[in-house]
């Protein structure tokens, strides 16, 4: 019989453990990333935290549901008169609470207002987030219960916050429906803004970046890589934005916006302020803000 060399015996020891230590690498990136997948995308509801009679004694409990069965809520804050309607559009993670404050001070200007929670967040039906793609359908949901109101399209305003502006303009490139808007710290290139920024909210090093998104896609179902409203932009058309971005935004680089502005056009007016983080504008300056939003809309709103 012929042994094996001791030296032989070593090297297919340090390839055996070479090959473990691999295979645990993969199995360990493969599962942290789709954890982590998971955890930046699932529901953020949570219990209601106020009392809505806050925002005014008329406001109204409202709720709708989308074409794929998914119940929206949130709250109504009606005018006599019912001329023109404000939707307000909140960001990721977050609730229609983030916009209670300007609701109701735009409502106080005479304007009937609709705070509501997207999908998977605030007191909505639980959902995957899907960074604005299937979020789209929340707004129609939206539109279907204005027109049952009697707002025509050309009395509803959109108001979005952070993602939720960003939903307002890919979804108008396809929905002529939606006529009037102003975006407030909207991205303008979601990969190109998760390449910088998902690392902060995952708290792992920049490359577990492709697997994450990756798990994202394939196993939860959120696609990102064609989340791009600086495409959607030229479409447009002449319909009046205001886009309002902080200077000193470290979520969405104002470059974005510039880019954003450029491809929406000359109906574009664009506001951007120094040392303003991200949608952190109204509570800057809340009397100013007001006065500019509602005024943007008294022009562009039918009366």
């Amino acid at each position: 019989m012929h042994s094996i060399p001791r030296g032989g015996r070593v090297h297919r020891l340090i390839g055996w453990i070479l090959g473990a230590a691999i295979l645990l690498f993969g199995v360990s990136y493969v599962g942290v990333s789709a954890f982590t997948a998971d955890r930046l995308t699932r529901s953020t509801n949570r219990p209601l935290p106020i009392d809505p009679r806050q925002l005014g004694a008329e406001v109204e409990q409202w709720s709708a549901t989308t074409a794929d069965g998914i119940t929206l809520r949130g709250w109504y804050l009606p005018t006599p008169k019912k001329r023109q309607l404000l939707v307000m559009v909140h960001g990721m993670w977050s609730s229609w609470l983030e916009m209670a404050g300007l609701g109701r001070d735009l409502h106080r200007r005479g304007f009937d207002v609709l705070l509501f929670d997207l999908r998977g967040h605030g007191q909505s039906d639980p959902s995957r987030l899907y960074l604005g793609r299937r979020e789209r359908g929340d707004l129609r949901a939206v539109l279907t219960w204005a027109k049952s109101q009697g707002f025509a399209d050309e009395r509803v305003g959109w108001l979005g916050y952070s993602m939720g502006g960003s939903t307002v303009l890919m979804e108008a490139a396809r929905n002529p429906e939606i006529r009037v808007a102003v975006v407030d710290s909207p991205y303008g290139d979601l990969p190109r803004l998760l390449d910088t920024q998902l690392s902060r909210h995952s708290g792992l090093p920049r490359w577990f970046n492709p697997g994450i998104l990756l798990a994202a896609r394939w196993i939860y179902g959120v696609r990102t890589d064609d989340l791009i409203p600086i495409r959607f932009a030229r479409s447009w058309g002449e319909r009046p934005v205001l886009l309002i971005h902080g200077e000193a935004d470290s979520t969405v680089p104002v470059g974005q916006a510039r880019e954003l502005a450029r491809n929406l056009g000359s109906s574009c007016r664009t506001l951007t302020l120094p040392g303003v983080e991200h949608v952190q504008a109204y509570q800057a300056n809340p009397r100013a803000y007001v006065q500019l939003v509602g005024s943007f809309f008294r022009a562009n709103l039918s009366p």
